[in-house]
């Protein structure tokens, strides 16, 4: 079981008018590959909470949470927490409604609601556990947790697999091979992406990244760089020290594009600079010569 923990924090527009029996939706967010939402229902004027995860087949998620309502001034107006096990319903999506929660409707007009949420997953290893061992060549193991897949379609992704698997190496002949120095969440949300899930968020791309330039696998690194462009909502910061470990070119070249000002500087500068990549280094250094 892995224990993981986010923050899903939503506004809700309207609330004073919300009409009987009728809902509010929220935005879908994703985190570490899981979809979640909440609703907000007006019944008898009081104020209704669902929370939506959206749960495969094989899954069970175990959530501990505490649900916040703060009023248009960011004044908390209530305050619960639960635990729930989620599971596979109506299509995907289970919830854990809580109703009556206050009579909050009459004079807010923009509330928000921030659930600070720590679930455990007991997922069976989808395409990759002990159901899969018969259709695989190869057991990889990685902290004791064992992950069975096909010696042909990892090597045709990763260089590194491919002399390990069939090279001249002595784990070329074996059926068992130990990973050193990965973690089995990170090398699970790789081999997600490798099978062409869409497990790649803002919470699981730097542990995809950090396994994909491991093992040489290009086409992973790709993807992860395209979300961190085009999708990605960390801070500039962060994303400017991933372009630079994982020398992501494209990345790169975008974040030192927003650097503005001697501010945007200070802003992304590591607290040891002398762990950040050279390039990156020189193009601050320049561009603060530019600022003078």
């Amino acid at each position: 079981m892995t224990d993981k923990e986010f923050t899903l924090k939503y506004v809700f527009e309207g609330v004073g008018k919300l009409e009987e029996e009728k809902f509010l939706y929220s935005s879908v967010d994703e985190h570490f590959g899981m979809k979640w939402k909440a609703n907000l229902l007006k019944q008898n004027e009081f104020l209704g909470i669902w929370l939506y995860a959206n749960v495969n087949k094989n899954q069970e998620i175990h959530s501990d949470f505490t649900v916040n309502i703060f009023s248009k001034k960011k004044e908390e107006i209530h305050s619960k927490s639960r635990s729930c096990v989620f599971e596979n319903a109506n299509g995907g999506w289970d919830n854990w409604g809580w109703h009556k929660s206050g009579n909050l409707c009459k004079n807010n007009k923009n509330d928000w609601i921030s659930r600070r949420n720590n679930w455990i997953s007991e997922e069976r290893i989808e395409k990759f556990g002990e159901e899969m061992k018969q259709f695989s060549d190869v057991t990889l193991e990685v902290k004791e947790q064992k992950f069975y897949v096909s010696k042909l379609y990892l090597s045709s992704h990763s260089p590194y697999f491919a002399t390990l698997f069939l090279g001249k190496f002595q784990e070329s002949e074996k059926s068992e091979i130990e990973l050193k120095d990965v973690d089995p969440q990170d090398f699970q949300c790789y081999l997600e992406v490798l099978y062409g899930e869409n497990g790649i968020d803002d919470d699981t791309v730097e542990g995809i990244l950090s396994v994909a330039d491991m093992f040489d696998t290009s086409l992973i690194v790709k993807k992860c760089e395209d979300f961190l462009v085009k999708e990605s909502r960390m801070e500039l910061k962060k994303k400017l020290e991933l372009g630079g470990n994982y020398r992501l070119e494209e990345l790169r070249k975008l974040c030192l594009d927003e650097i503005n000002s001697k501010d945007d500087i200070r802003s992304v500068i590591a607290e040891d600079p002398s762990g950040m990549d050279p390039k990156i280094l020189a193009e601050l250094l320049k561009k603060s010569l530019d600022f003078n």
